[in-house]
């Protein structure tokens, strides 16, 4: 069947042993229901012809997939993406808050309740930040790399390009945060590409994990929780079944206090 999807987030890239080199992409139907695509070829995202990006409308050809019992999930075919649209941040992201806040959930049992495991909720409180090591090495999803260009793919003409290589990171990132009529404290693990990017192109440019750190701390907790708004797109595992955090949706803080910005 083929959907319009909004791309709403975007996981750091990993490597699939059926797949390759792959990205979770969560989007949003033109008829309001969350959908997870999977897998999306990593090479979309560094061809220049077929590339598209977060808040992108696109078309797809996608089907249930019947291996994941996630109502959400549907199994895309990449080569039948084709970009029809961008929704952009005019007038303080309004028609993006127009598409996104009317499906916002206030805490994770109300999405569990629903039956959902990929939604957007609106934490009450954000208190904490903080980073952890993996003491065995790189983490088990890495990320993508711009040192090095050594991963070759075939494009749909039978020519080949180089696209950078996917490597590991030895550090992953969570919020602590409270939701809504609920006093669990959660400490949940972020996946969201464009904070792992910024992890890795900041150690370049910087080159000392504390400059780094710094840097990550003032833009994904100091200004997003003092300056945005700050939401979080949230998906369950697709083995543990356990809550995390798959994007990050930040519009410019409210003018008041419980008002939207929906002009």
């Amino acid at each position: 069947m083929k959907k319009k999807v909004l791309i709403i987030a975007k996981t750091e890239p990993s490597v699939s042993t059926k797949y390759g080199s792959t990205v979770c992409t969560a989007g949003i139907t033109d008829k309001g229901e969350f959908i997870r695509l999977y897998p999306i070829q990593f090479r979309l995202f560094c061809d220049d012809e077929s590339n598209f990006s977060k808040y992108d409308w696109i078309e797809v050809d996608c089907d249930r997939n019947d291996s994941d019992t996630r109502s959400e999930s549907y199994k895309a075919d990449s080569d039948s993406i084709r970009c029809i649209g961008h929704v952009g941040t005019d007038h303080n992201w309004s028609e993006r808050n127009k598409i996104l806040l009317p499906h916002c959930s206030k805490n994770f049992k109300e999405l569990e309740d629903n039956g959902a495991s990929l939604g957007l909720i609106k934490p009450s409180e954000i208190f904490g930040f903080d980073k952890d090591t993996k003491a065995d090495g790189p983490i088990a999803k890495p990320v993508l790399s711009h040192r090095k260009v050594l991963q070759m793919i075939f494009n749909k003409d039978g020519s080949t390009k180089n696209i950078p290589q996917i490597e590991g990171i030895d550090r992953y990132y969570r919020y602590n945060f409270k939701c809504d009529d609920d006093d669990t404290v959660h400490r949940i693990m972020c996946e969201d590409w464009e904070l792992y990017q910024s992890s890795r192109s900041w150690l370049e440019r910087y080159g000392t994990e504390e400059e780094v750190w710094n840097k990550i701390r003032e833009k994904y907790y100091d200004q997003f929780t003092e300056d945005r708004d700050l939401y979080f797109f949230v998906g369950t595992h697709h083995i543990w079944k356990t809550w995390i955090i798959i994007g990050l949706y930040y519009p410019p803080r409210m003018l008041s206090k419980g008002q939207q910005t929906l002009m």
